[in-house]
């Protein structure tokens, strides 16, 4: 008797009782077999583990996720009349398998996974912006540093433009990417003007020239300092001078940057706002002395040295996240606060909003401060609609629904902008709501009155989504790595340590 599968060979003869021993000894030497082969087969497979790589792209890679697979459903093949009676709604509507796992979902469909860009793809949704609302303590902020952390494993990068808290600063560098600290007195220098990162086409997929290109610098420059002086001056619109005026003034700024071969800044545009006074009409000359006063504040009041001057930070493309901490400026004015946001949102937007840049998700902290500010809330929404043009995933972090109200009054142009960002998010998640908030959420988003109820009795990390049409329930599980990286209750009253590089001790962070 042998086996050629595992090379055993033995001759069986005698009497019974022997040939029946000698079956045994066989077949106990095969199983001794193997069991040597499986083992050598788990150590081969441990020592072949892939390392964990970023593509520089944006897209997944057959090593992103650390090498997990992507699962397939088969579905089960039952009978017709078995599936009619032994199987009646048994759970909801499901986005399927592929995506980054998020959580459980509460309705009995298993797992939810959940991919901006494959939902896109297969016309599920057909915006890319998604709304997250959630009173203090609800778990909206752990859920979005999670998705961000597992979608980034998957080889998709993270930009967060403005993060006043400094709670993504331990995350982004746990993912090995860099942190801009901006604030007073922290020597770092983040120049508005720069011209970011060119793409190698326009938006009508035909090659980026230079002419092309440099009017598109041009008209970024003109809408970062219109939206600055908005700000400083508190009007809604410039005058016509006041347009023309701004024109000059850059245009003399680019020509003197040019000659000590440097991108502009904005000592540059006051200087050139001085030097044509003379030269143009008394109203447009009125007009580039009222500027000129305004950009002042840049260079000597109480934002001084954080933008006036070249970058003394680099944007690195090809890192799988960035984020820029404002956490410095907790105790300045609101609208020093407001010009620190503009400036970092308009420099990290420069950088990667072209179709090179990848699929990166964008996130928005605090985003009840946005739509109060006229010029915040009209940069947002054009960048909201030009996303699926940048590969962009953007995401916005606000308390509940109503603070969408402080854009405006009711009937009034910010009102509209407002509701057309809640428009154009085809994704939103509810956590719980206060009873104050809950019948304008129920308005505002059309809930039907089994959701309302469910958004009183939410514990933490249950909320509802609504994904295009669809409704989901889904609680965010967290790892026991994520848990004390992510849980911002914990952080209350105590700060986590961390080694040299940012990465947070559990120990002694679970122990605070």
């Amino acid at each position: 008797m042998r086996t050629r599968k595992h090379g055993a060979f033995a001759i069986i003869d005698g009497d019974r009782k022997t040939r029946r021993r000698q079956r045994r000894e066989l077949r106990d030497l095969i199983k001794d077999k193997e069991w040597e082969d499986s083992q050598a087969s788990r150590v081969k497979k441990d020592d072949d583990l892939p390392k964990k790589k970023f593509k520089g792209g944006g897209d997944p890679s057959p090593k992103s996720g650390f090498g997990a697979m992507t699962l397939k459903d088969r579905g089960v093949k039952v009978a017709a009349h078995t599936a009619a009676t032994a199987f009646p709604f048994v759970s909801g509507p499901s986005l399927g398998t592929r995506g980054n796992f998020i959580g459980q979902d509460l309705n009995g469909g298993g797992a939810f996974n959940f991919d901006p860009w494959e939902l896109y793809d297969s016309k599920i949704i057909s915006g890319m912006s998604m709304i997250v609302f959630g009173t203090v303590g609800t778990g909206k902020s752990s859920l979005v540093k999670a998705m961000a952390m597992r979608m980034v494993g998957a080889g998709r990068k993270l930009a967060v433009a403005s993060d006043l808290k400094g709670e993504w600063t331990r995350v982004v560098r746990r993912l090995g990417g860099p942190v801009i600290q901006v604030g007073p007195g922290l020597g770092t220098c983040i120049n508005p003007l720069d011209e970011g990162v060119r793409p190698s086409v326009d938006r009508l997929g035909k090659p980026m020239t230079d002419e092309k290109w440099a009017l598109v610098v041009r008209t970024r420059r003109l809408s970062i300092l219109e939206t600055l002086l908005k700000v400083l001056t508190g009007a809604d619109e410039l005058t016509p001078a006041e347009h023309a005026a701004l024109e000059l003034g850059v245009d003399q700024a680019v020509e003197y940057a040019a000659e000590e071969n440097r991108s502009p800044i904005i000592s540059d545009v006051i200087t050139g706002l001085k030097d044509v006074e003379s030269t143009v009409s008394a109203k447009i000359a009125s007009a580039c002395e009222d500027i000129a006063l305004s950009l002042g504040r840049m260079t000597t009041g109480d934002v001084a040295g954080m933008f006036n001057g070249e970058s003394t930070e680099r944007f690195q493309s090809e890192a799988p996240a960035v984020s820029i901490d404002t956490s410095a400026m907790r105790g300045a004015t609101p609208t020093a606060r407001r010009m620190v946001s503009i400036c970092c949102a308009a420099w990290l937007e420069a950088m990667v909003s072209n179709s090179d840049s990848g699929k990166r998700i964008v996130v928005y902290e605090e985003g009840w401060d946005s739509v109060t500010n006229r010029a915040d809330l009209e940069r947002m929404v054009e960048n909201w609609k030009l996303a699926r043009d940048y590969g962009i995933f953007n995401v916005l972090l606000m308390h509940k629904v109503t603070d969408l109200d402080m854009a405006g009054d009711a009937g009034s142009q910010m009102a509209a902008m407002a509701n057309s960002l809640l428009a154009d998010a085809d994704v939103k998640v509810i956590y719980r709501q206060d009873a104050a908030a809950l019948k304008a959420t129920t308005n505002q988003l059309e809930l039907n009155e089994r959701e309302r109820t469910k958004l009183r009795s939410y514990q933490k990390g249950e909320g509802l989504w609504r994904v295009g049409q669809a409704s989901f329930e889904v609680y965010n599980k967290l790892t026991s790595e994520e848990e004390p990286l992510l849980d911002t209750d914990q952080r209350t009253g105590a700060e986590a340590k961390t080694d040299d590089f940012g990465n947070v001790l559990v120990d002694d962070w679970v122990a605070a």
